[in-house]
C-alpha cells in the first residue's frame, strides 16, 4: 500500500513539474444524454472528457454523472484517467488503458457504451517502438461487469444493469517485428481471475480463483495486388489446487483450445475488373466446447473466451435497422465461419458489393442417456473434441448465413444505395428425452438363469431396460428477405432531401420433430395384436366419460339386495320394470333417472369398453407407433381480428420502415420515421400510449402496430451539436463489435443528446 501511494505521488509530481515547464494544450468534449418515456425507460447521463498535453506528456480523464444511465450502474465522479509519456521510441502509460494486439485474439480493449462493455484495465503499459520492432508490456487490474440471467444474484428485470462482475489481474507482453512488407509477432497474456458463480448444490455465490494463459503468433504481408494476415492463439485455463473439489470437478471441466483468424485481400488490376477487390475472412474460435443449452452461459463455463479478447466477427454489421436486428451474437469461444466480399466499380454508376457470410458452432452435439433408468433423468449433452474447418448446417450447431448485394453511387445530384439480403439463422435448439420399458425380455438384457440352460425362459427374472425412447427435437428459426434503400437528393445552397425505405419479410417460429424408437406398449385384452381405442359413445353430459345407467330398484333386486316379499314396496305398479317415480340413485341430483349413454358396441358383448391400457410416453392420450409422429412448424406471428379479438396465425411478418428527411448542411436536419408490421408476435404486448403527434398522423394513416418518431439535429456551432428525438421506438437487437443486446421499446417519450467539443 505504501509503495502504491508513493508511485501515485511520484506520477502526480512528475505531471505537475512537466506542465509547469512546458507549453500546455487543453481540450476535451462533453456529452449530455437525457431520455424519458411513458413506459419508464428513463435515463440521464453527462460525460466530460478532458485532455491536457504538452510535448512529451498527455493526460486524459473522464467524469461521469448518471442517475440512471441508459445502460449500466449509477456513477457520480471521476470515471477514467490516464497519463501518457512519450519520448523517442519510449511510450509509457499509467491509468485506464485500452490496448489491441494484432486483430484482438489475445487482447482487444475498448469502452463501448452502446452495449455497456468496458473491458479496459487500470495499470501500466510500457512500450518501445522502432523502425524494425515494437515491444509492449502491460500489467494491471480489470473489473468487467456484464448482464447475465445465468447468475442468480441481483438480476435487473429491465436488463439494463449488470449483475455479474469479475476481476482480472493482467500481465503480458507483445513483440512485433517489421521488415519491408512483412511483419510477425509473438504474444503472451496471463490473467488471474476472481470468478463468481452459482454453487450447483446450494445456489449460493462462490468465487473461484482461476488462471488463464494465452500464447499467440501472428503475421502479415502487404503487397501491391495481394495482402494477407493470419493470427493464432492457444489458451490454457487452470483451476488451482486450492479450488479443486468434487463439486466443481463434476460441474464443469475446462476445455483448452485455440483461436484462429485469417484474411486475404486481392486487388484486381486487369480489365474489365480494374479497381475491383475481393476479401476473404476466416475464423475458427475453438477455445471451449459449449452445449446448446449453455451456449451463452459465461458464468458456469468459466473457460469461455475472456471478455478482454474480442477477435474479428467476420460478419458484416449493417447500417440498415431491420438487417441489424438479425445479426447474431458472435460466440468468440465456439464459432467457425467465413466471409467473402467482392467490391468494385460498375462503369460510372457507382460501386457494386457482393457479400456472403456463414457461421456455426464448432461441434455437433447429441444427448446420451442410460437405458437402465428413464432417459428424462439420465440424458446429458455429449460431443467429441474434433476440429472442424468449415461451418456446419445441422440445426444443433446454430447455423447462420446471409447473402447481401448492394449498389451505391451517384446519378447527378442523387445519391442512392440499394440493397438486397437473404438471411437464415437457427437461434435456439433443444433436445428432450424420456423412455419406457417394453415389458418383455430382449437380447442383451441380464436375467437370472434358474435352470442353467444358458437361455432366458418364461418366468425367469430379468432387468427390463428402458429401451423405448421418446425424442423431442425443437429449434427456433429466423429467415428474412430484406430490401434496404437510401436516396439523398442534393438541392442548392446545402439543402437536401433524404428518403430511406426498408422492407423485410420475416419468417420466424419453432420447428418440432417428435419420434418414438418403438411402439408404445399396451395391454392386449382381446389378444388381437392391435391396440383398441375406447368404443364411441354419446357424451350427453359432456364430461368426456361414458356414463352407465343410474342404479334403480330393478338393479338392486337383480343383485339380491331386495327380497321378493318386499318387491311390491319398490315396483309400485307391479309391472316388473322400473318406471319414472320409483326409487333410484340420483347421481347428478337432477331428479330424473338417467339411462346409460348410447355407445357403439364393437365387440358385441353388450358392455361399453374403454381403451386398452398403454404406456403413454408422449402424453398424447393415444397409442402411438414407432417413427416420427410430429413434424411441424409453429409460427411466432399472428394477426388480430379487432371485432372478435380472435388471433389467427401468420407465417410471415412484413415490416416496413420509411424515413423522410429535410436538411440544410451544415446547420440542421429534421426527419420523420414510421415503422410498421403486418403481424404481432406471440407474447406480452406493450400497451402503447398515443401521443399528440401520433394523433395528428392518425388522421391520415392507421396507427395499429406502428411506431412513429421525429428526429431533429441542430449544429449550434462548429463545435456543438444538439439531437432531439420525440415519439416511439420499437426496440430490438443492436450489435457492436460482435456484442449484442436487446433494447427495450421506448414509448411516447423524448431523447436529448448535446455534444460539445472544446
Amino acid at each position: 500500500m505504501i509503495v502504491k501511494y508513493k508511485m501515485v505521488q511520484f506520477i502526480f509530481l512528475l505531471v505537475i513539474h512537466t506542465f509547469i515547464l512546458a507549453q500546455i494544450s487543453v481540450g476535451g468534449d462533453v456529452e449530455l444524454r437525457f431520455g424519458e418515456s411513458k413506459n419508464n425507460y428513463n435515463f440521464s447521463e453527462i460525460l466530460l472528457n478532458m485532455n491536457i498535453t504538452n510535448d512529451d506528456l498527455a493526460t486524459w480523464f473522464q467524469f461521469e454523472y448518471s442517475d440512471p444511465p441508459e445502460l449500466g450502474l449509477n456513477m457520480n465522479g471521476l470515471r477514467k484517467f490516464r497519463v501518457d509519456y512519450t519520448s523517442g521510441p519510449l511510450e509509457l502509460s499509467v491509468g485506464d488503458i485500452y490496448k489491441i494486439w494484432g486483430r484482438g485474439l489475445i487482447l482487444n480493449q475498448f469502452d463501448d457504451q452502446n452495449v455497456n462493455l468496458d473491458n479496459g484495465y487500470r495499470g501500466l503499459s510500457f512500450g518501445l517502438i522502432d523502425d524494425g520492432y515494437a515491444l509492449n508490456f502491460i500489467s494491471g487490474l480489470s473489473n468487467i461487469a456484464r448482464i447475465s440471467t445465468d447468475f442468480y444474484k441481483n438480476i435487473d428485470p429491465e436488463g439494463r444493469k449488470p449483475n455479474h462482475s469479475v476481476d482480472h489481474s493482467l500481465f503480458g507482453g507483445d513483440l512485433e517485428f517489421f521488415r519491408e512488407r512483412l511483419n510477425i509477432a509473438l504474444s503472451f497474456l496471463q490473467s488471474r481471475e476472481s470468478h463468481p458463480m452459482n454453487n450447483p448444490l446450494t445456489l449460493e455465490v462462490d468465487t473461484l480463483n482461476i488462471v488463464h494463459r494465452t500464447h499467440g503468433l501472428r503475421g502479415g504481408y502487404e503487397g501491391t495486388s495481394i495482402s494477407g494476415y493470419v493470427e493464432y492463439a492457444n489458451k490454457l485455463t487452470l483451476l488451482p489446487e486450492l479450488n479443486i473439489n468434487n463439486i466443481y470437478q463434476d460441474y464443469f471441466n475446462p476445455h483448452n483450445g485455440f483461436s484462429l483468424f485469417a484474411n486475404v485481400n486481392y486487388y484486381f488490376s486487369m480489365p474489365p475488373f480494374d479497381g475491383w477487390s475481393m476479401t476473404m475472412e476466416y475464423k475458427n474460435y475453438n477455445t471451449t466446447k459449449i452445449n446448446p443449452d449453455e451456449r451463452n452461459n459465461f458464468v458456469k463455463n468459466y473457460d469461455m473466451n475472456l471478455i478482454y479478447t474480442q477477435p474479428p466477427t467476420a460478419i458484416r454489421e449493417h447500417s440498415s435497422v431491420l438487417l441489424a436486428r438479425l445479426i447474431p451474437q458472435v460466440n468468440f469461444s465456439d464459432e467457425v465461419g467465413y466471409q467473402l466480399s467482392l467490391v468494385g466499380p460498375v462503369s460510372n454508376l457507382g460501386y457494386f458489393t457482393l457479400n456472403y457470410q456463414a457461421a456455426s458452432r464448432t461441434s455437433l452435439w447429441e444427448k446420451e442417456y442410460s437405458d437402465s433408468i428413464n432417459a428424462v433423468l439420465s440424458s446429458k449433452w455429449a460431443s467429441d473434441s474434433s476440429v472442424t474447418m468449415m461451418p456446419y448446417t445441422s440445426e444443433v450447431s446454430f447455423p447462420y448465413n446471409e447473402l447481401y448485394i448492394e449498389m451505391e453511387g451517384y446519378i447527378k445530384n442523387l445519391r442512392y444505395q440499394l440493397g438486397l439480403a437473404r438471411t437464415n439463422n437457427i437461434t435456439e435448439y433443444h433436445a428432450l428425452y424420456n423412455s419406457g420399458q417394453n415389458n418383455i425380455w430382449d437380447i442383451q438384457e441380464p436375467f437370472t438363469d434358474n435352470n442353467g440352460n444358458g437361455t432366458w425362459d418364461d418366468g425367469e427374472p430379468y432387468t427390463d431396460y428402458y429401451s423405448i425412447v421418446n425424442e423431442r427435437l425443437e429449434n427456433k428459426y429466423q429467415n428474412a428477405f430484406t430490401i434496404p434503400t437510401i436516396l439523398t437528393y442534393k438541392l442548392r445552397d446545402g439543402w437536401s432531401i433524404d428518403l430511406k425505405y426498408e422492407f423485410q419479410s420475416l419468417q420466424k417460429g419453432t420447428s418440432y420433430t417428435y419420434s418414438l424408437s418403438s411402439d408404445e406398449v399396451f395391454t392386449d385384452l382381446d389378444g388381437d395384436g392391435v391396440w383398441d381405442a375406447a368404443e364411441e359413445f354419446a357424451d350427453l353430459d359432456g364430461d368426456g366419460v361414458w356414463d352407465d345407467a343410474e342404479e334403480n330398484w330393478y338393479y338392486w333386486w337383480l343383485n339380491g339386495w331386495i327380497p321378493d316379499d318386499q318387491l311390491s314396496n319398490y315396483d309400485t305398479n307391479g309391472n316388473g320394470v322400473y318406471d319414472p317415480g320409483e326409487q333410484f340413485t340420483d347421481l347428478d341430483d337432477d331428479g330424473v333417472w338417467d339411462d346409460a349413454e348410447e355407445f357403439t358396441d364393437l365387440d358385441g358383448d353388450g358392455f361399453w369398453d374403454d381403451a386398452e391400457e398403454f404406456d403413454d410416453l408422449n402424453l398424447d392420450d393415444v397409442w402411438t407407433v414407432n417413427g416420427v409422429y410430429v413434424d411441424s412448424n409453429k409460427t411466432s406471428f399472428y394477426v388480430l381480428d379487432n371485432e372478435t379479438d380472435q388471433k389467427f396465425s401468420e407465417e410471415f411478418q412484413n415490416n416496413h420502415m420509411i424515413t423522410l428527411g429535410l436538411g440544410k448542411s451544415p446547420y440542421w436536419s429534421i426527419s420523420l420515421t414510421v415503422e410498421s408490421s403486418s403481424a404481432y408476435e406471440y407474447g406480452p404486448q406493450l400497451v402503447s400510449i398515443t401521443n399528440p403527434m401520433e394523433k395528428f398522423i392518425g388522421n391520415f394513416i392507421d396507427l395499429d402496430n406502428k411506431w412513429i418518431a421525429l428526429d431533429l439535429m441542430i449544429n449550434i456551432n462548429e463545435n456543438t451539436r444538439l439531437d432531439i428525438m420525440y415519439g416511439t421506438l420499437r426496440g430490438g437487437i443492436i450489435c457492436s463489435n460482435g456484442i449484442c443486446r436487446y433494447v427495450e421499446p421506448f414509448d411516447d417519450g423524448f431523447k436529448l443528446s448535446l455534444t460539445s467539443v472544446f
